[in-house]
């Protein structure tokens, strides 16, 4: 009688043993993914946060240049100067207009100067190189603009007087362009004056909206109060 031969091996399945494992390789998984997940949300909320004490300091900037800008303007040198000035040529222009009149009016602007407005931009030049500008909201950006853009008019516009002035002068010392120079002097007054008047008010809408909304962000920053 032969031998009886050995019961086999059990075959062991692979999945059995898998089987334990999936559950936590899952759970692993998950918890992996969440982590980054996390962490990416963590660090873009740093950066929000970052960007936005960056735009609320550069809009802090911006109020003090403004209010200094509009201090500048309505100071006795600058707007109320030249009020004076344009009447001045306003007084030349009335009835017949003389030599006498013109160069009045003309030695007006000679006593102390034209008085260009030495208004600032450094804060809206170094905004430009960078990326701030794009991060605060449109119509503050359109503001801005509106109000740097008309400070460099205004400045163009004073200076292309002077550089005319010579020429004015020369014809009316020989007697004549009388009525081109006193119409000139008041023409370009009157757009100073309208200028500068123009500036003001967007000085004070701008420092409303820039106030209002650096109010606004305080006040959503702040804690809840119970």
């Amino acid at each position: 009688m032969s031998d009886a031969e050995p019961p086999p091996h059990p075959v062991r399945k692979p999945f059995g043993r898998w089987r334990r494992w999936l559950p936590r390789a899952a759970f692993e998984s998950v918890l992996i993914v969440f982590s980054v997940v996390l962490a990416l949300m963590l660090t873009d909320w740093a950066d929000r946060r970052r960007t936005a004490a960056e735009v609320a300091e550069v809009r802090g900037y911006f109020i003090a240049e403004i209010r200094a800008n509009r201090a500048i303007l309505v100071s006795d040198f600058i707007l109320p100067h030249h009020r004076r000035l344009h009447a001045a040529f306003g007084t030349a222009a009335e009835g017949e207009p003389t030599q006498d009149k013109a160069m009045q009016a003309y030695r007006e602007v000679f006593r102390t100067g034209i008085h260009v407005a030495p208004l600032r931009d450094a804060v809206w030049r170094s905004a430009e190189t960078g990326d701030l500008l794009a991060e605060m909201p449109i119509e503050d950006l359109f503001l801005l603009a509106d109000i740097y853009k008309a400070q460099g008019t205004l400045a163009d516009m004073s200076q292309g007087f002077i550089a005319g002035t010579p020429g004015v002068l020369s014809a009316l010392e020989s007697g004549e362009g009388v009525r081109a120079a006193i119409a000139t002097g008041q023409l370009h007054l009157s757009d100073v004056v309208a200028s500068e008047e123009g500036l003001v008010r967007l000085y004070d809408r701008a420092l409303a909206k820039l106030d209002r909304d650096a109010s606004n962000r305080t006040d959503d920053a702040a804690p809840a109060k119970r």
